[in-house]
């Protein structure tokens, strides 16, 4: 593989979106994406984004006359963590759960279900370096809680730990997308 030296990645923005199930991955990621997606809201500045895995173990399978036939991978599956730091009711109802109720109607007491649904939407996430984009899309993922609500202290921004989950949408035969880093048209070269 050669070195491309404008194939790397250092995240001056980012922001993280969701939009109802199966929704397309919008043509142009330099810009903020068209309804229906929605911006997630503030996220941290120095926890961007993390990826976990879990499951695909590799097992070596062999026979009398070959100990070492053949490789069989387990299946895998994959959690993105996602700082949010904006407490509001979309952003609550993210972290508590889908049926979280409004309990008085006006979106100023929201009651945290003792049985909580995760929300499933599809879930982009678009990070620019100057003139170049790199973005993760899962036409369907499990939105929830990815753990402990902690304030630390009074000199930080409080933070919802959001875990999203990648679920396999439809046909596909993958549950989640990345884009190689794209180039952006220069302002006003009619691209």
């Amino acid at each position: 593989m050669p070195l491309i030296d404008n194939a790397t990645l250092l995240v001056g923005a980012g922001n993280y979106y969701t939009a109802p199930v199966g929704t397309a991955i919008p043509d142009l990621l330099t810009e903020e994406p068209p309804s229906p997606w929605d911006n997630m809201g503030h996220t941290d500045l120095e926890e961007v984004l993390s990826i976990a895995s879990e499951g695909g173990e590799q097992t070596v399978i062999g026979t009398l006359q070959n100990k070492n036939l053949r490789v069989r991978i387990a299946p895998r599956s994959e959690t993105i963590a996602v700082p949010l730091q904006q407490f509001d009711i979309g952003a609550l109802r993210l972290y508590y759960g889908s049926n979280a109720v409004d309990v008085n109607g006006d979106g100023t007491l929201l009651g945290v279900p003792q049985t909580p649904a995760p929300t499933e939407r599809a879930f982009l996430a678009i990070f620019l370096d100057g003139e170049t984009a790199f973005a993760i899309y899962a036409p369907k993922a499990s939105i929830f809680r990815g753990s402990d609500l902690e304030i630390a202290d009074t000199e930080s921004l409080a933070t919802l730990p959001l875990t999203v989950t990648p679920l396999v949408h439809g046909t596909n035969k993958w549950a989640y997308a990345v884009t190689p880093l794209a180039q952006v048209a220069a302002p006003g070269d009619g691209a």
